[in-house]
Parts: structure tokens; sequence; C-alpha cells
């Protein structure tokens, strides 16, 4: 009795206390379910880029003490006539000691550094904090951790401190008569003065199975998140406050409700998915220090409310003979962006800021229908059928706003896929997309348009024991035509078209040695389209070329290659009916790759190139490139 009176008194007050948004890694004090311990890495260095990427998660129990590491480090650095550099990092490291079953206390540390050598107004900023913690479990699959540590921020050379406290709560999926209950609270404050920091997180899910066949999923949530962040400031408010850098506060605050119907086998044919959602959001913007001297419309504050509701149904049916998909879905969105008005300004700047932010409000409405069917006509016969339609109507209430627009996408595709024998399948498929931009008001009527693309591919798959070929052939063609290009020259419609032939190939000499190529070509032509008599115009001609051969040794969990990569991009221009050329670029190089796969564990992937470039005009140079993939499960 006194456990389900303390299970009461928990759920009343996480449902008093509601708080934001998302679940993926919301929690960090409270770890039921460990991670998994692995090490990523990806690094690239392509013609003057430099690009690395690191990940390191690390989870484990020596006894009654735990330890759990988090790292996610990103650098880029671009060669060119000014270099630029740019490095985040992330570290998350909490140790924690059980001191009974239901009770346990740690230090979690976090630290978080953006470096970016570009002088843009935030190109550095730091945070580190350190926080004490215990986890509390009363009553099974209920967790409790509050906090309390003391938090540094660096940001536009302003140093901050101040102390870091909150709770944590997690009810871990428990049974409540015939319903599952999940949910997660979240407060945090950081007071570093002058700045002030936040977040409260609360979600909810509800699942409750009905029948045997069907269940419906209740999910609430509620989230608001604070941030302060520096910001120079002006002369006028520099001199009147005596300070470098002002304040603004961003403040966003979501709701978001849905409920969602499942059932299975309805009419013992069709599984049916029926979902509800309402979303409610602001962002409310704050500064500290404004000054009437400034005669500028920008010494407003604004908010942003939005308001969205989304239905949608999806119906299955699988049978031997067809399986489909039909999905339908309504959505309306309305958004408004309001001044915020104080004392003592001038009226009228706050009227003409009231007209530019009106501006931009606008309401969204969408509605879609889309289906996917596949028919069995034999065990070497197979259709399948895809269409999509999309409707936008796009409206703003501001007679000063001429964006209202109408907008239409439908797609059809179609393919068929005839397996010849147990080694060999050709498919042919075809897809048609066609969209509609109408704007409602002439003052931009002229942006008017209808794309239409049409594409057509064919090709074969041989799957034998010592060799395997992939074969496409692809043309498309893509027109876009301004419905007003006679009264405005600056819209004129145009033609894309496109042939394109792929090859990827591999013989499989013995038990070590392979051989493998990939390439394509891809011809294409630019024109301008008169789509009444159907008659093009070309302007500009492409002709791209692209081939990498190589062959493989491997030994057990070690493949080896060698081989030579060619892509060649030559473009041309029309003088009246004659092609001319007007750039070309090739890039020969010998290349090498070196790749470990141990099942479940480890993933290497070692590939470079050396590239000989030649360029229009005799202009010739060299490049090295690298690329190193690691995934490393331990």
């Amino acid at each position: 009795m006194k456990k389900l009176s303390l299970a009461a008194i928990i759920i009343l007050f996480l449902s008093i206390n509601i708080y934001s948004q998302n679940v993926v890694d919301s929690l960090q004090f409270i770890k039921v379910y460990p991670d998994k311990n692995v090490l990523t890495s990806n690094f690239n260095k392509q013609l003057n880029t430099y690009l690395l990427l690191s990940a390191l998660k690390y989870d484990n129990e020596f006894g009654k003490f735990r330890l759990s590491l988090n790292e996610n480090y990103k650098s880029s650095y671009t060669r060119a006539g000014i270099s630029s550099t740019r490095e985040e990092h992330f570290l998350r490291l909490s140790t924690s000691y059980r001191l009974s079953p239901k009770f346990s206390l740690g230090i979690l540390t976090n630290n978080n550094i953006l470096s970016d050598s570009r002088q843009i107004d935030f190109n550095k900023a730091s945070q580190t904090n350190a926080a004490f913690f215990t986890v509390y479990n009363p009553i099974n699959r209920i967790y409790i951790s509050p906090f309390f540590g003391y938090s540094y921020n660096e940001q536009t050379k302003e140093n901050d401190y101040g102390y870091l406290y909150g709770t944590e709560t997690l009810i871990d999926n428990i049974l409540l008569s015939d319903n599952t209950l999940y949910s997660e609270l979240k407060f945090r404050h950081e007071d570093i003065a002058p700045r002030k920091n936040s977040m409260q997180y609360y979600n909810f899910i509800l699942t409750n199975q009905l029948s045997g066949n069907t269940g419906n999923i209740i999910n609430a949530n509620y989230s608001r998140n604070r941030k302060d962040f520096y910001f120079a400031a002006d002369t006028i408010v520099a001199n009147e406050f005596n300070i470098r850098n002002n304040i603004q506060s961003r403040i966003e605050t979501d709701y978001f409700l849905q409920d969602r119907l499942v059932t299975k086998s309805f009419f013992d044919l069709i599984d049916l998915d029926l979902t509800g959602r309402f979303l409610w959001r602001t962002i409310d913007r704050d500064t500290r220090y404004r000054s009437l001297a400034e005669n500028t419309t920008s010494i407003f504050d604004t908010k942003i409310n939005e308001l969205r509701v989304e239905l949608e149904s999806i119906a299955t049916y699988n049978s031997d003979f067809f399986n489909g998909n039909l999905r339908l879905s309504y959505s309306e969105r309305d958004e408004k962006h309001i001044t915020k008005n104080f004392e003592g300004v001038n009226q009228l700047l706050f009227e003409e800021r009231s007209d530019l932010e009106g501006r931009k409000n606008n309401k969204a409405m969408r509605a879609t229908a889309s289906f996917t069917g596949s028919f069995n006509f034999s065990r070497s016969d197979i259709v399948t059928l895809s269409l999509y339609q999309n409707k936008l109507r796009y409206d703003t209430p501001s007679a000063q706003n001429f964006d209202d627009r109408d907008e239409m996408l439908s797609i059809a595709r179609i393919q068929y896929l005839k397996k010849l024998t147990p080694f060999f399948d050709i498919f042919v498929n075809t897809d048609a997309t066609i969209s509609q931009t109408v704007y409602i008001f002439s003052e931009k009527s002229s942006n008017n348009n209808i794309n239409r693309i049409l594409r057509l591919k064919t090709g074969g798959y041989y799957h034998g024991k010592k060799f395997s070929s992939l074969n496409s052939f692809e043309v498309s063609a893509n027109y876009t035509v301004y419905s007003f290009e006679d009264i405005n020259p600056n819209f004129q419609s145009f033609s894309f078209r496109q042939f394109t032939a792929r090859d990827s190939s591999s013989i499989q000499f013995n038990r070590r040695l392979s051989f493998s190529t990939f390439g394509y070509i891809k011809l294409s032509e630019q024109g301008s389209l008169k789509w009444a008599s159907f008659s093009t115009n070309p302007t500009r001609y492409l002709q791209e070329i692209y081939s990498e051969s190589k062959f493989t040794v491997n030994y057990e969990t070690l493949w080896f290659s060698l081989g030579a990569r060619v892509f060649s991009l030559n473009t041309y221009n029309y003088k009246v009916a004659e092609k001319v050329i007007d750039s070309k670029f090739l890039s020969i190089a010998p290349l090498t790759e070196i790749t470990v796969v141990v099942r479940d564990s480890l993933y290497l992937r070692v590939y470079g190139w050396y590239e000989f470039i030649s360029l229009s005009e005799g202009q010739n140079k060299q490049e090295a490139n690298l690329s190193i993939q690691m995934n490393w499960n331990f």
C-alpha cells in the first residue's frame, strides 16, 4: 500500500512540473540501460578541404563503480586564399558508486568548446561544468536524480561563473492497470550572472492495449529552454550603459500532444495506423539593454507563435499476390510574428516595426496522399507502382506580402522486374514528376511555372559464381516553363536533358584475388525552351566520365586493393549549332585501399588517391586525397 501511495505522489508531482521536447539522450544522470562501447572516426582530405569527425562512447561497471564517457570532436580546415579553421569539441565524463541497491552517488563533468578562425560575431565559446548527483530508486522502474554543481562559461571574451542545479526523474515503463507508462522529467538551471540558462523538459508516453489487435499510444510533451548569449553592443547602448557586449535571451517553449491508434488485421486483411498531432511553439526574444536614444526599428524585441495540427492515416495490405501501403495526411500551420512594445519608445517606430513583422505572418495548409504497391504476378514477374500527390496552400494576411501561392506536386513511378534465370534479372522503370507553382497576386505572378521531369531507365543484373555485373541506361528530361515569359524577359523557360550509362562489375579469380570496376558516362544538354512548339535552343553541353578499377587481395579479415581512377569533365558552349569547348578538367589518379572487417567488432577503411590534374589552357597540378573510416565496437 505504501509503494502504491508513493508511486501516485511521484506521478502527481510529474504532472504538475511538466517539461520539454526530445526523448533522445535527454537524461544525463540517470542511465538505466548502458550505452554500447564504440569508437568511430572519419577523416577526409579532398583538394583544399580537410575534415575530421570522431566520437567515443564508453560505459562500464567495475563492481559497484561505474564509468561513462561520451566525446565528440569535429574539425575542418579549408586551404584557400584566406584559410579557415573550425573546431567543435564535446566531452561528458560521469563516475558513480553504488552505495546500496537503491542509492548511488556520482560526479558528472561536461566540457564544450567552439573555435572558428573566421572573423564572425560568434567565433569562440566554451562551457565547463561539474556536478555532484545522486540516483535514488525508491520503487522498481522509478528513478530520481537531484544534482548540484558549478559552471564556467566563456563567450565573446566574457567570462561568467555560477551555480548549476536541478533534478531528473524517470518512470521506465511501469504497469498501471491495462496501461504502460513511460515518463521523463528534467529541470536544469544555470545561474551564471549576469546570464541565466535553464531547461525544463517533460515527456509522457502512455500505451494501452485495447484488445489483442488494437493499441492506443498517447504522447504528451512540454519543453521550455532559455539561452542567454552575448552580442556586440552598438555605440549608443555601449556608451549609455558602459558595456561592451549586450545580452539577448531566447526562450523557446514547445507543447506537443499526439494520439496514435494502431489496429492489426482489420477485417483480417488490413493494418491501420491513425495519428493526430497538436504542436504549439513560441520563440520569445528579450534584449537586456535598450536605449531610447536609438531612433530605429531594431530596438524592439519580437516573439513568434506557431500552431500546427496534423492528421495522418496509414493502411497496409499484405497478401501473396499484392503488398500495398496507402498514406493520407493533412496539416495546418499558423505562424504569427509579434513586436513587443515597451514604455517610453516612439510609437511611430513601434507601428513601423509591427508592420514589418506582420508581413511575416503566414498560414500553410498541406494535404498529401501516397500509394506504394507491389504486384507479384509470378515468382519471376514483379510490378511495383508508386504514386505521390502533394498540395500546399500558403497564405499571408498582410496586404504588403505577396507570397500567397499554391503549389502542386505529382510523382508517378512504375517498375517491372523480370527474373529471366536464377542468375540474371532485368528491370525497366519509368517515372514522371510534375510540379506547379502559382502566385496569387500579380506582383509575383511572373514566377509562376510548371516543372516536368520524365525519366526512363532500364538495365540488368547478372550474379554468377565468379562474375557479377549490374548495368543500367537512363534518359531523363527536365522542362521548366514560366507562364509569363513573354512579358518578363528575365524569366526564360529552359530544358535539361541527360543520358547516363552505369556499370558495376566484379570478377572473383580465386579465393584470394578479385577485380572490380565501377564507372559511368553522363551526357547533359542545357538549353532555352519554347514549350508551345516544343523546340529547344541548346546553350550548354556537359560530358562527364568517371571510372574506378582495382585489384583486391584478401586474407581473412584484411582486404588490400590497388587500382586507378579517372574523372573527366568537359563543358561546351554553342555557336549556332556547333559545340565549342569552354573548359576541360581531367584527373588521373592511382589509388590504394585497405579494409579490415572483424564481424560485430571492427570496421576500418583507408582509401587514398594521388591526382594528376590537367585543366584548360595547359594548367596542371597535383593533389593528394585521403579518406579514413573506422568503427570499433568494444
